[in-house]
C-alpha cells in the first residue's frame, strides 16, 4: 500500500475534526448494571507508608482523551473525590484534538516513551502509585511498567479493563456511539488495517496494528510487528527485564468484559488467545506463562495476578460500578 494513499484517507478522516460533537467509543454509560464478580483480594486496596491512599494514573483507549467529562474526566474526579488523591490522566496529544487523534494514529513505542519520561519526573508519584488502563491503555500502561523499570518510583497495583494483552485478531469495531470526524478517523484506521496491518507505513503510524496478531500468519507478526512481540516476550531474544519488572507489581488485575466484541478474541484481555484455528487458549496453557516470559506465573504464584469479569460490551459501564469493583476494591 502507497503512503500517499494512506496519507490521503488520513487528511478524508480529519477533516473538520471536532472533538466538541464527538461521543467517546468508551464512553461511560449512566445506566445500572449487573455488578460483575469480586475476587477474593477485593477490598484489599494499598495504602503508602503514611496509610494514604496512594496517588492513580489512568490511560484512556481508543477514540478518547485524557479529560473529557464525559468519559476520563469524569472517572478522574470520582477517584479524586473519593480517596483524595493525586490523578494522572495520560493525554499523548496536546489538546483533546490531538489526544483523540494520536489514539489511532501515532508510534505506540513513542508514546510510551514519553509516558515513561513523564511518570518518572512527577513529584506526585515519588512515593509509588497505582494504575489504571482503558482497553489499549490497558496493554500500553503494562508496556510502561516492563520497559520503564528501575526509571520509575515503585508501582502497586495495574489494573486494566479490556486490555489486549494478546493482541487483537481482528480490526476493532467502530461503535454506534462514535460520531463525526472521531467515527471518519476509526473507519479510516479500519480501511488502512484492512490493506495491510504489517505494510511499512501502517505498521509504524496506526497504532490498533501496533497490536495486530494474525493467527493465520505468526511468522509476519513476529517478524513485522513493531510493539505487540516485544512487550510479550515472544521473539527467541527474551528480555528478562520485562519479566522482573512485570513480577515486581503486587498485583495486576485483569477485567475481560464478559459480551465484549469489540475485542477479537474477548480473552485477550486475559492473555488468551486463538491457536490458528478456533480455540482459544487460556494463559496457563502458553508458553508465555509455563516458561514465565513475563513473570507471570510469578506474580500468579504470589498471588498476585487477578482475573475478573465486567458485565456487558467493551467499556460499558457506570461509574457506580467502577467504584464499587476498581475504586473501592483495588485503590482505596
Amino acid at each position: 500500500m502507497g503512503r500517499a494513499w494512506a496519507v490521503a484517507l488520513l487528511l478524508v478522516a480529519g477533516i473538520s475534526f471536532s472533538c466538541a460533537s464527538r461521543v467517546p467509543e468508551e464512553q461511560l454509560l449512566l445506566r445500572e448494571t449487573t455488578t460483575g464478580r469480586t475476587s477474593s483480594a477485593a477490598g484489599l486496596g494499598q495504602r503508602g507508608s503514611n496509610g494514604a491512599a496512594l496517588p492513580v494514573v489512568l490511560w484512556h483507549g481508543m477514540g478518547d482523551s485524557c479529560c473529557s467529562m464525559g468519559s476520563m474526566g469524569s472517572i478522574k474526579q470520582l477517584i479524586e473525590d473519593k480517596l483524595g488523591v493525586f490523578v494522572h490522566s495520560i493525554a499523548t496529544g496536546v489538546g483533546e484534538y490531538q489526544d483523540v487523534w494520536s489514539s489511532f494514529y501515532g508510534n505506540v513505542n513513542q508514546q510510551v516513551g514519553k509516558v515513561c519520561g513523564e511518570l518518572a519526573s512527577m513529584e506526585e508519584l515519588k512515593g509509588g502509585f497505582n494504575m489504571v488502563g482503558f482497553s489499549q491503555g490497558g496493554q500500553f500502561l503494562r508496556a510502561v511498567v516492563q520497559r520503564c523499570g528501575r526509571r520509575l518510583p515503585p508501582v502497586h497495583s495495574l489494573i486494566t479493563l479490556g486490555g489486549q494483552h494478546q493482541g487483537v485478531a481482528n480490526t476493532p469495531g467502530c461503535s454506534v456511539d462514535l460520531t463525526g470526524a472521531a467515527a471518519k478517523a476509526c473507519t479510516a484506521m479500519q480501511l488502512l488495517l484492512a490493506r495491510g496491518a504489517y505494510a511499512p507505513w501502517v505498521r509504524e503510524n496506526i497504532v490498533q496494528a501496533q497490536y495486530f496478531k494474525d493467527p493465520l500468519q505468526i511468522d509476519s507478526y513476529l517478524r513485522y510487528n513493531i510493539f505487540m512481540p516485544d512487550i510479550n516476550n515472544e521473539r527467541d531474544d527474551k528480555n528478562a527485564a520485562y519479566a522482573d519488572n512485570l513480577a515486581s507489581l503486587q498485583r495486576l488485575v485483569l477485567f475481560r468484559f464478559d459480551e465484549d466484541t469489540t475485542v477479537v478474541p474477548r480473552d485477550s484481555a486475559w492473555f488468551s488467545f486463538w491457536d490458528g484455528a478456533e480455540t482459544v487458549i487460556p494463559l496457563k496453557d502458553q508458553p508465555l506463562y509455563k516458561e514465565d516470559w513475563l513473570g507471570l506465573r510469578r506474580l500468579d504464584e504470589a498471588g498476585g495476578l487477578i482475573f475478573e469479569s465486567a458485565p456487558g460490551e467493551h467499556m460499558q459501564f457506570t461509574l457506580k460500578w467502577f467504584e464499587e469493583k476498581v475504586v473501592d476494591a483495588y485503590l482505596a
